[in-house]
């Protein structure tokens, strides 16, 4: 426990201890000494007189050990055991430590706060790794029917301009180019609006997919797409006319595909998930007037 005592003044000038906390060699070193003087003890917790006896008994008791001095700690001057006078200067000590400690914990904290950034930024890039990821699987998907238009193009010019008789498997082959040129790629047409240069018609997109381009750009799920290609299908069939139920359920779908979280396979939810049950619903209906 660590007592200033003004009464402690008094207590050196009657031991006859000089500011050194030595007997004095002449009579004019005798000065009325001023100073504090730090006891450094334990003590027992107590009543507020009995703490005060015992830290007046520790100081009587010090008093009469050699060894007594004065030593300047932190700047200011302390009487007492220099075996216990370490301890004088510990409050100012604690207070240096604590300020080091507060300026630690702010570069902590500015460090904190740049590591916050770059994770924001990996972030970042892991999302356009994912919509580049999407693209390539759009692409995956377009990639066979792609290659059908592209093989009924070259079986037409061996036909028409080099006059050849074709086989089964050549007809085979319009006829399949044919199916992939009239019907609807959701994935691959919504790439079309991409640019400075791109088509500047959403309108039409949306009446053939039902979304927006750039919303069906983030979609990655292999059912969903062909959803939207079915409608588009429907819509634009030369000879057929969808049926007012088709047009009806594939509206709410769409509602309930644009409620759902697009990182969430719908499918996999059950018949209680809304986006699920439209679906189902939707592939069971009629779809044109004429037939199922």
């Amino acid at each position: 426990m660590v007592l200033k005592l003004k009464e402690l003044q008094k207590q050196c000038k009657d031991a006859g201890l000089d500011p050194t906390g030595k007997v004095p060699d002449s009579p004019e070193n005798q000065e009325d000494p001023t100073c504090d003087a730090i006891l450094v003890t334990q003590s027992m917790i107590g009543s507020v007189d009995d703490m005060k006896r015992d830290a007046h008994d520790a100081f009587k008791q010090t008093l009469e050990v050699e060894g007594l001095e004065v030593r300047e700690v932190v700047g200011e001057l302390y009487v007492g055991n220099p075996q216990r006078l370490g301890l004088a200067g510990l409050p100012d000590r604690i207070r240096i430590l604590e300020e080091e400690n507060a300026g630690n914990k702010a570069k902590i904290a500015g460090h904190e706060a740049k590591i916050a950034g770059y994770e924001a930024k990996i972030t970042g890039h892991e999302a356009k790794i994912a919509e580049l990821t999407d693209y390539v699987s759009m692409l995956r998907h377009a990639g066979p029917d792609y290659k059908r238009v592209r093989n009924r193009y070259l079986t037409v010019f061996k036909r028409d301009k080099l006059k050849e008789t074709l086989k089964q498997s050549d007809r085979n082959i319009i006829e399949h180019g044919n199916v992939t040129a009239h019907s609807g790629d959701a994935a691959i047409d919504a790439l079309l609006y991409d640019g400075t240069e791109g088509r500047q018609d959403p309108y039409v997109f949306e009446a053939l997919y039902g979304l927006h381009p750039s919303d069906v750009k983030k979609i990655s799920h292999k059912e969903t797409i062909e959803i939207l290609n079915l409608h588009a299908n429907v819509i634009a069939h030369r000879d057929k006319t969808g049926t007012e139920e088709f047009y009806k359920r594939f509206a709410v779908f769409i509602q309930a595909l644009k409620r759902s979280d697009p990182g969430v396979n719908y499918l996999g939810g059950g018949i209680t998930d809304a986006t699920c049950a439209a679906y189902w619903s939707l592939l069971e209906c009629q779809k044109y007037e004429d037939s199922k």
